[in-house]
């Protein structure tokens, strides 16, 4: 991109960001998805990262720019933003609350197999604000933030598919095991 001079593929709403968009988009989904297949705690640690996901889509991706959301652009920008997101994780926290607490919610969390790729797309986010911020002055830091942060949500989605391939292989396995006329 740099010696191409490919800077348009970076620049706000370029091809990049709509990268990570639709990284967060499935992987909000995905883990919605696979907290259907479980219960307790670990339902609950799959619904905290799919809310933090749709998190971070309302942060990164400028909706009320878009035709289709020009009337509710409002719920996804500024002040409307923070309301709405607010109330989701009101709701997630009265679920969790429900439920028997974050402490559990938290431990599902930080005990899971993933938290390798939850840490390093952490770490990532982490990188991508210090080249947002401009706090070492690059030429193409931009690019640099913009790529940190799509490996970070790419590091988001890649447990989510894996998990929702097992669970469904899974459980397409056992109901053929379960339901022996299928043959």
């Amino acid at each position: 991109m740099i010696s191409l001079d490919l800077h348009y593929l970076y620049r706000e709403n370029a091809l990049l960001e709509n990268l990570q968009a639709l990284f967060l988009i499935l992987s909000t989904i995905t883990y919605l998805w696979l907290s259907s297949y479980c219960s307790g705690q670990v339902r609950l640690g799959w619904i905290a990262v799919s809310l933090l996901c749709f998190s971070f889509i309302t942060r990164e991706v400028d909706l009320e720019l878009l035709p289709l959301f020009e009337s509710i652009g409002f719920l996804f920008h500024g002040a409307g933003r923070t309301i709405l997101l607010l109330t989701l994780w009101a709701i997630f926290a009265r679920m969790v609350f429900t439920q028997g607490g974050f402490k559990g919610c938290i431990a599902s969390i930080f005990h899971s197999k993933y938290i390798q790729y939850l840490v390093l797309s952490f770490l990532f986010l982490v990188a991508g604000a210090i080249f947002d911020r401009e706090f070492f002055v690059l030429d193409y830091g931009k690019l640099f933030e913009e790529l940190v942060e799509t490996n970070a949500y790419l590091f988001l989605l890649l447990p989510s598919l894996y998990e929702l391939y097992i669970k469904r292989r899974y459980g397409l396995i056992l109901a053929d095991n379960l339901n022996p006329e299928s043959d």
